[in-house]
């Protein structure tokens, strides 16, 4: 009984060391970073809410991380704010034009004090992630498999970049881990007090990002293939028992996430007729809609008997579904491979994440896939269908969305579930956590087995490989490319450059104002006027004397506009994401 309770202090010590460790790393990301170009259309919108208390901005992401991101901005202080370029229109997306003009009449301190508030009462999102992944881990597969996950989601390239922002992500992919886990308990153990608590993050979940529309769908495959799972195992008498109460929290379950889901926009336009909403997509109106075609309104169902059907869901959620829509329709640029199109492509976020997550990641995932083929360990497969069913499903149905191929943090959503399986490669793999309190060191070495070694191995590059980039973990690319430095051959846009790195660019010319005559060709999130950052002009094609800054973005573009300076030796390089030429 000492021992377990000596080894209880040792776990619950370790938990406790690896989420504060990324909080920190979290918290300093969140201070150093600017504001990406993404987080600021959430601020201008989380402004009009708090302002308007109205959702009918920023249709395409659902309002709950916002509105909590801008709590401690909009009620403890007070920023400027001006609406003049507000639309009603869908099509017109002011969110952007509405954060734009809220950083400009803002001071560059404010901003960057705003944002730190905003990102940092996220953080606590996260941290629960990472808690629930672990106990959802060592469920599965025990203790060790517990502390793997953390490991990887403590040091994960994509959760320190994205989660040090207010873009809704990484915190869904929280929420998400936190709602499959507790309808797994719910699964097991079938009473009301579980189906609550599944009810409520399944109304969450879609709260957080329009991905999760999907949740309740996999939650009723799920329902069927468990049933199925148990009529194999439990006596004629048990099912007769059991199926109906089943049934009966189920769909208690449906509409507890319905109310909460409507709750969460309180209540505006639900149950809205679906002949009275203006759609703009092509599928909802009826009409081809290409790059460059206009909008026109219309909705598909006026005429039908369909459109008399109350559509259970805020209004302000089914336009965000339309507005997305249509985006994907339209298409958008896309690179990959070193290859432009005008559109996207359905391997992309494959390709985006083998990639953008750590070697140390495909190691762990391909002894995890060797276990499951060919191990002796016998897990019921019902259990990892949890976990893996919703995994496939949602990977498939982002990739099948091939209008735009530019955003990895789409598939961010995924992450946990990949990392619990990824732990799985930890089986009978104890001795870490018995060493200090039962194990000699010489012992220690007699423990390892290959599958052990690589496991160490594994963990070890894995934390080492994002350390090395951090706090540019946004741009950070693993050695299948070489690093880094090598990124750009492969993938832009967000990928490396999403104007987080503007604060480090505003630094350098504070130290060297005499870096003149200065040219700039880049995309900033906050006017580099704001900055104190003034430049004669966009870089010139041709290079002359002076200092040019480029971003990578404009400078490996489709246009190839700089090709002239590609070849040429940086003086200086801001982040991973902007070039400093000097050309004397």
């Amino acid at each position: 009984m000492e021992f377990v309770f000596r080894l209880m202090k040792i776990r619950n010590f370790w938990i406790t060391i690896l989420l504060f460790i990324q909080a920190v790393l979290l918290a300093y990301l969140s201070w150093a970073t600017s504001p990406n170009r993404t987080e600021i259309g959430h601020l201008g919108a989380a402004a009009y809410f708090w302002h308007t208390g109205k959702f009918d901005v920023f249709h395409v992401n659902p309002p709950l991380i916002r509105i909590i991101a801008g709590s401690p901005v909009f009620l403890f202080c007070n920023p400027k704010y001006n609406p003049k370029t507000y639309s009603p229109l869908p099509e017109k997306r002011c969110e952007w034009s509405l954060g734009n003009l809220f950083v400009t009449i803002n001071k560059v301190d404010d901003i960057r004090c705003y944002m730190f508030l905003a990102r940092f009462v996220c953080i606590p999102f996260i941290l629960l992630g990472g808690y629930f992944g672990y106990r959802f881990s060592s469920e599965l597969y025990g203790d060790a498999a517990g502390f793997v996950f953390l490991i990887l989601w403590t040091f994960s390239p994509s959760i320190l970049g994205w989660g040090a922002t207010i873009c809704p992500d990484v915190v869904a992919a929280s929420i998400g881990i936190v709602g499959l886990y507790l309808f797994w308990h719910w699964f097991k153990n079938p009473d009301w007090r579980n189906a609550i608590f599944a009810g409520i993050f399944l109304g969450l979940m879609p709260l957080t990002k329009i991905t999760w529309i999907i949740a309740p769908p996999i939650c009723f495959l799920l329902w069927i293939l468990w049933t199925f799972f148990n009529r194999k195992e439990p006596t004629t008498e048990t099912i007769k028992k059991t199926t109906k109460p089943l049934f009966r929290q189920f769909v208690s379950i449906v509409l507890i996430g319905l109310y909460i889901l409507n709750m969460g926009y309180l209540f505006d336009g639900s149950f809205r007729l679906l002949n009275q909403y203006r759609f703009i997509s092509g599928v909802l109106t009826n009409r081809v809609v290409t790059k460059n075609s206009p909008v026109e309104p219309g909705n598909r169902f006026k005429d039908s008997w369909l459109g008399y059907i109350p559509v259970p869901f805020p209004a302000e959620f089914v336009q965000g579904i339309d507005t997305q829509k249509r985006d994907f329709e339209r298409g958008m640029e896309s690179f990959a491979c070193g290859v432009w199109s005008d559109r996207g492509w359905w391997w992309y976020y494959g390709y985006a994440l083998l990639l953008k997550e750590p070697v140390g990641v495909w190691g762990l995932l391909l002894i995890a896939i060797t276990i499951t083929c060919f191990g002796k360990n016998n897990f019921r497969c019902r259990d990892e269908m949890v976990l893996l069913l919703p995994m496939f499903l949602i990977f498939i149905f982002v990739s099948s969305q091939t209008g735009i191929s530019a955003h990895p943090r789409y598939v961010i959503i995924i992450l946990p579930m990949l990392y619990i399986f990824c732990t799985k490669a930890v089986i009978n793999f104890s001795f870490f956590f018995n060493f200090s309190l039962k194990m000699r060191f010489t012992g220690l070495f007699k423990k390892f087995t290959i599958q052990k070694s690589c496991l160490v191995m594994f963990l070890i590059w894995n934390v080492t490989s994002s350390l090395l980039v951090y706090p540019h973990s946004l741009s950070y690319f693993n050695e299948f490319v070489g690093g880094v430095k090598n990124g750009y051959k492969y993938l832009l846009g967000s990928c490396i450059d999403w104007g987080q790195d503007e604060y480090e660019l505003r630094d350098l010319f504070r130290k060297h104002p005499e870096e003149k005559p200065l040219y700039i060709s880049y995309s900033p999130s906050i006017p580099l006027g704001n900055l104190g950052i003034q430049s004669k002009g966009v870089v010139p094609e041709l290079p002359e004397r002076g200092w040019m800054i480029i971003g990578i973005n404009q400078l490996y573009s489709r246009d190839r506009k700089y090709i002239k300076y590609r070849n040429i030796q940086p003086a200086k390089k801001i982040g991973e994401s902007i070039y400093v030429f000097y050309i004397e």
